[in-house]
C-alpha cells in the first residue's frame, strides 16, 4: 500500500465519521432543551419538560411608555399553591412584547400580576406601582381577570396578549398581601 492509497482510504473512513455524527445530531446548534436534557443525563437525574411563556402586554392599547428610564413593566407568574416563594418575572420591553425565561416554564397553574416599578438597581424595582395597584395583585386577578390566569401545559404558549386599562379608573390604595409592590433578587 503506497502513502498516498492510505491518505485516500482515511479520508473516506473521516468522511463516514462526518456524516454519522451529523445523523446522530451533533450539528453543534443545541437547543436549550438539548442541552439541558444532557446536562441532567449526564448527572444522573431527571428533570420536567419546559414550555414557553411570551406574548404582548400594552397600557391603554400603546406599548408601555413611561416619563422616567428607570420605570419598568414588571410581570411577575405568580404560583398560588407556593405564595410565598420567590416568583419568576419578566420585563416588557418597549414593544410590549415579554418572555419568561429562554428555556421555558415547567407546567403549572399561574397568575400573572402586572407593576410598572422603578429600577433601584441591576434586579432591584421598587414602587409605589404605576398602574395604581390595579393589576399587581394575583389573588384579585385570579378572581377578576380570567386572562391573566394561566393553566400552562405542552406546547406552551407565546402569543399572549393583554391591555391593562388604567386611563380613567380609581387606583387601589391598599394592596393585598401578595400584591407585586417590588422585586428583589
Amino acid at each position: 500500500m503506497t502513502a498516498a492509497h492510505g491518505r485516500e482510504s482515511g479520508g473516506w473512513k473521516w468522511l463516514v465519521l462526518v456524516a454519522l455524527a451529523l445523523a446522530a445530531g451533533c450539528s453543534g446548534r443545541q437547543s436549550p432543551e438539548q442541552r439541558i436534557k444532557i446536562a441532567l443525563d449526564q448527572a444522573g437525574m431527571t428533570g420536567s419538560p419546559l414550555y414557553p411563556i411570551a406574548g404582548t402586554v400594552f397600557i391603554d392599547g400603546l406599548p408601555p411608555t413611561f416619563d422616567n428610564p428607570r420605570k419598568h413593566l414588571v410581570i411577575t407568574l405568580f404560583d398560588p399553591q407556593k405564595p410565598d416563594k420567590k416568583h419568576l418575572r419578566a420585563l416588557a420591553r418597549a414593544d410590549g412584547t415579554f418572555r419568561f425565561t429562554e428555556d421555558g416554564i415547567r407546567p403549572g397553574h399561574y397568575v400573572l400580576a402586572f407593576s410598572v416599578l422603578r429600577r433601584k438597581g441591576p434586579q432591584n424595582f421598587v414602587g409605589p406601582d404605576g398602574l395604581n395597584n390595579l393589576y399587581n395583585d394575583p389573588d384579585v386577578n385570579a378572581k377578576d381577570f380570567p386572562q391573566f390566569v394561566i393553566d400552562h401545559e405542552s406546547p406552551g404558549k407565546k402569543d399572549y396578549d393583554f391591555n391593562l386599562e388604567v386611563a380613567g379608573k380609581e387606583g387601589i390604595t391598599s394592596p393585598g398581601p401578595h400584591a407585586v409592590i417590588e422585586a428583589k433578587p
